[in-house]
């Protein structure tokens, strides 16, 4: 009996999906950044990660072991010069690590010299979300790493641009402020591109909303956002019906 070989599908062409990855009881999204990073590096997908400094923290170098960077190669660097009308091409800013690129929070700042204390005009920290999502959509996925609240422009224009919006929790006790963010980010600004994950939930315990617990439940979800996927309240991804 003659069999077919299976041939391998063609890599998916990169369509720079921003994905906003926040926190809202403020504590660290890197935990999960790294399962996403490493489901995109067994996709052989591309991506790159970029650490809003709405508080300082560098908490992704700390994640990753990343002790120091290039002083020309962070993220503070880049709204400085975006901040003075100074920039450069985005990727003489990026650094390139194992199977991601980053604009990082540089690891060795000063806690008490902030970056956003040394811009001057207003509308760079507004502006600079919608920039980074054109001219880093060359790559599969832009993950951005929030850790301010909505009264912090980064974070919340971030929260705004983004094509989808990942609400993660570490503990359980988060949950009363992230479903307030959650319907608050629905409610009030219209933006519905939002889910709940938390890897400390089963989801018999919230009834509210699906609750995601696996990076790739995530991967399908957002996938399917165009081919009318759903979650359902068990967490799975579905489809919708057609009329």
């Amino acid at each position: 009996m003659l069999r077919w070989k299976k041939e391998k599908e063609p890599p998916r062409s990169p369509t720079g999906v921003m994905v906003a990855l926040w926190n809202p009881a403020g504590t660290d999204s890197s935990l999960l950044l790294e399962k996403l990073l490493s489901q995109v590096k067994k996709r052989e997908e591309t991506a790159v990660v970029v650490e809003f400094p709405c508080l300082g923290l560098p908490r992704v170098a700390y994640r990753m072991g990343v002790t120091e960077l290039e002083h020309a190669q962070s993220v503070d660097q880049l709204l400085i010069d975006y901040d003075r009308g100074m920039l450069q091409g985005i990727h003489q800013y990026l650094q390139h690590f194992d199977g991601f690129d980053g604009l990082l929070i540089q690891p060795k700042s000063k806690p008490d010299s902030p970056t956003l204390i040394k811009l001057q005009q207003e509308k760079t920290l507004s502006e600079l979300p919608a920039y980074l999502k054109v001219h880093l959509s060359g790559y599969h996925y832009i993950f951005t790493v929030l850790q301010g609240q909505l009264i912090h422009p980064m974070t919340f224009f971030s929260l705004r641009e983004a094509d989808q919006v990942v609400l993660n929790m570490n503990e359980p006790v988060e949950i009363i402020r992230t479903y307030a963010a959650y319907k608050t980010l629905r409610q009030d600004y219209d933006i519905g591109n939002v889910c709940l994950f938390s890897s400390e939930f089963k989801n018999g315990d919230f009834k509210e909303e699906p609750l995601l617990s696996r990076p790739e439940q995530l991967f399908a979800l957002w996938e399917g956002e165009k081919d009318g996927y759903r979650i359902d309240q068990s967490g799975r991804v579905r489809t919708v019906p057609s009329a």
